[in-house]
């Protein structure tokens, strides 16, 4: 999944940051209680401005991820 992730972030060329919150740790924890990450995997695509943009249970095709991840970079 961490290799998936870091492909994705080298695409966006720095302009969205990746977040993997292992729910087991405190902060991780944290994370998922602030943004109701129940159940697990969820993938939650924040705007600039932090607000939810996406939000998808289970395991995505990264076709729809990047999908997701362009509208939203595209939103400025």
């Amino acid at each position: 999944m961490e290799s998936a992730v870091l492909a994705l972030e080298n695409k966006s060329h720095g302009q969205i940051e990746f977040v993997i919150a292992d729910v087991n740790t405190p902060e991780g924890s944290d994370l998922a209680r602030q943004y109701d990450v129940y159940p697990i995997p969820r993938f939650i695509i924040l705007d600039a401005k932090g607000n939810i943009a996406y939000s998808e249970i289970g395991p995505q095709p990264r076709e729809k991820l990047d999908s997701y991840i362009a509208e939203v970079i595209n939103r400025k």
